[in-house]
């Protein structure tokens, strides 16, 4: 008897799930090079190369650095935010955006400016040898590195603070008066409190920011472990002195990470009843006119001084005749780095954010971790783990320009996987369910339903990634193939060299390129 011929098996096709965890896997595959690197340079000994005096030494620096900046950075940036965000105090809009843009900042610019205007050709330096004091000499060491990294780091509290504070709920504060406490009392025992999140994360980005910070530090020379990684790479065949150095940071770095973590409360700041918006603390005149005083001297020293003295440097140099050399070129290369990294991110980020907004469980949150944690790793330590990588494991990768852009986009990677996930997080699956349904592939629903939603969290997370990118200075000094300078490194070494003119121009266009879209995407964050 014939029997029926029967078709051939076909292979069942793997769930759609199951491929956006293979692709986030490999995007996410890159990041544990540096990381493993930097934990075998913990593990292996490499740090003893190190003397123990001199490990002391940068610890005490960049610990002392750090505490200063945190501290000072917290006071003035909670203070900013109190005003424009608990106060009657006209013109907060305004406020807002010139307390923000500073941000826009690179450290190196802001040592620049500083070094720029002093000096016996600094421009403040000149205008007050004209009204009869001494020459103000050139400032280096603690108190310059701090004074610059304290303006720079302001904003990031601010950021922090003022959405906290925009939501406190009054009436918490009305019960407490109304049992008798004094508005000192109520300060510290109900207040601060349920502000104390926000200040702990506003001091943990700025103590990660100090931590991570090699361009003012260098070229106001203080030593910390960021200046100490440079000089040992750069003056050292052997970079095991230099890989150990970079563990420790990153050690560091990590911990810092932890011990935030561990002092979030699980405590409450809410009732049972509707929630209401508080009254704005009315000033008084004089209270008004202080309260402006205080910001406007902010702004004036962290944002009009410095884009003053660079203006000054570059109408000085044209008049007298001092050829500038026009970094046209480091501008091409500057924008085209960071345009390529924002869309290799916007490209690679989409698998990350669906298995940890879609499919997330506890691998997912694995993933997670490690973006964040590479992310908290300073740079510089990012980049000698890379250098020992690519010898040892990948030498044809070495210098080339798919390492660094691969680099840049691991380390921004969860600067836009943030806005990503918000905007997926908004996205209901009844619609992809919907478009299943009608029989349109994973594919097809991803690039006709989810992506167009999600486009709103990935523009906004890809211009982070290029101004970050654009910004960017160690990595980029120890990743760039030969002769590729960017205007972050054109800054850098025309300021290092005393040719401020060159750099002033080079820190102008940098300032324009970064300030203006910044503007642009944060205007509805920063302006509420």
């Amino acid at each position: 008897m014939m029997g029926v011929a029967r078709p051939a098996p076909r292979l069942r096709a793997l769930p759609p799930n199951t491929w956006w965890w293979v692709l986030a896997g490999v995007v996410m595959l890159p990041a544990a090079a540096p990381l493993g690197v930097l934990a075998y340079g913990l593990v292996s000994g490499v740090v003893t190369t190190v003397p123990i005096a001199r490990l002391l030494e940068l610890a005490a620096n960049t610990g002392a650095l750090g505490a200063a900046v945190t501290s000072t950075s917290l006071i003035i940036g909670g203070a900013s935010a109190w005003l424009v965000s608990r106060t009657d105090l006209p013109g907060k809009k305004l406020a807002t955006v010139l307390i923000i843009t500073p941000f826009a900042v690179p450290s190196f610019v802001g040592a620049l400016a500083l070094l720029g205007a002093t000096g016996a050709d600094g421009i403040i330096s000149a205008a007050w040898v004209w009204m009869g004091g001494d020459v103000i000499r050139y400032p280096s060491g603690f108190w310059a590195a701090w004074l610059v990294l304290t303006l720079i780091s302001v904003p990031l509290v601010h950021l922090a603070v003022a959405p906290a504070v925009r939501s406190l709920n009054p009436t918490l504060e009305e019960a407490a008066r109304g049992l008798g406490a004094g508005r000192l009392r109520v300060f510290w025992t109900v207040t601060l409190p349920q502000l104390r999140q926000s200040l702990t994360a506003g001091a943990l980005l700025v103590g990660l920011y100090t931590l991570s910070d090699f361009g003012a530090v260098s070229l106001l020379r203080y030593d910390t472990f960021t200046r100490a990684i440079y000089l040992e790479y750069a003056g050292r065949v052997d970079r095991r002195p230099a890989l150990g150095l970079a563990a420790v940071l990153a050690a560091v770095a990590v911990l810092l990470v932890w011990l935030e973590r561990g002092t979030r409360t699980r405590g409450v700041w809410f009732t049972a009843r509707p929630r209401r918006t508080g009254s704005p603390v009315r000033l008084s005149p004089g209270g008004k006119i202080l309260g402006w005083g205080f910001l406007g001297a902010l702004v004036t020293v962290s944002l009009l001084v410095p884009v003053a003295v660079l203006i000054a440097w570059v109408m000085r140099g044209l008049i007298s005749g001092v050829l500038v050399s026009q970094p046209w070129a480091e501008l091409g290369r500057s924008m085209w780095v960071a345009l390529l990294t924002a869309l290799v991110a916007a490209v690679v980020v989409a698998p990350v954010a669906m298995v940890t907004t879609r499919y997330r469980n506890r691998w997912a949150g694995l993933l997670e971790g490690g973006a964040w944690a590479l992310y908290g790793v300073p740079h510089i330590a990012v980049g000698m783990a890379m250098i020992v990588f690519t010898l040892w494991l990948a030498r044809p990768l070495y210098q080339t320009l798919m390492l660094l852009v691969g680099v840049y986009v691991v380390m921004f990677l969860p600067q836009i996987l943030g806005p990503s996930r918000d905007s997926l997080g908004r996205v209901s699956p009844s619609m992809e369910e919907a478009s299943r349904s009608l029989g349109k592939s994973p594919f097809r629903t991803f690039m006709g339903i989810t992506l167009p939603l999600m486009a709103p969290g990935l523009l906004s997370g890809a211009a982070l990634v290029f101004l970050t990118t654009l910004r960017e200075l160690p990595a980029t000094l120890l990743l760039r193939p030969a002769g590729f300078e960017t205007l972050a490194i054109r800054v850098w070494s025309a300021t290092g060299e005393g040719f401020y003119t060159q750099g002033a121009l080079a820190g102008l266009l940098l300032l324009l390129i970064a300030a203006l879209p910044l503007a642009v995407v944060t205007r509805h964050e920063l302006i509420r």
